[in-house]
């Protein structure tokens, strides 16, 4: 047990060991132009980047593709054309409102129950964001 202590003693007032010190940035830039490398540019690593973020970045429409007054026909003529494929499984849809961008629908018959409603409003907000040009919500009614 004595032998124990006297090594956690001795690791205990051992200096820690010292790291070498990094080199100043010119002597890193000088040695990497010694060995044929260039520095790395950053203003053109920082502008393809910006460019790569453009890229991924959604298009918006530079103005809208309907004026307020003509969205409310728009929505409701694509409801419209959507309702029949509702009514086929026994459904149906009405668009009820539109508030800024949230456009409020009922469902009704086996719609209103069903376990998919959601993947089926998904889709139709899909189709109305692709119809109007800008982000909507497509916001079921809810009875209570």
């Amino acid at each position: 047990m004595k032998d124990l202590l006297d090594e956690t003693r001795a690791l205990a007032s051992a200096p820690a060991p010292q790291r070498p010190a990094a080199p100043p940035a010119a002597a890193a830039l000088a040695a990497r132009q010694a060995a044929g490398g260039a520095a790395p540019d950053t203003a053109a690593f920082l502008a393809n980047f910006v460019k790569i973020g453009e890229i991924a970045a959604p298009k918006t429409p530079a103005k809208p593709l309907f004026s307020p007054e003509e969205e409310p026909e728009v929505v409701a003529d694509l409801i419209a054309e959507m309702r029949p494929m509702f009514q086929r499984d026994g459904g149906d849809i009405e668009l009820v409102g539109i508030t800024g961008n949230a456009v409020q629908v009922r469902l009704s018959g086996s719609c209103a129950g069903c376990m998919m409603s959601a993947r089926t409003l998904s889709t139709v907000q899909h189709q109305l964001i692709e119809t109007l040009g800008r982000p909507v919500r497509v916001v079921p009614e809810i009875r209570h």
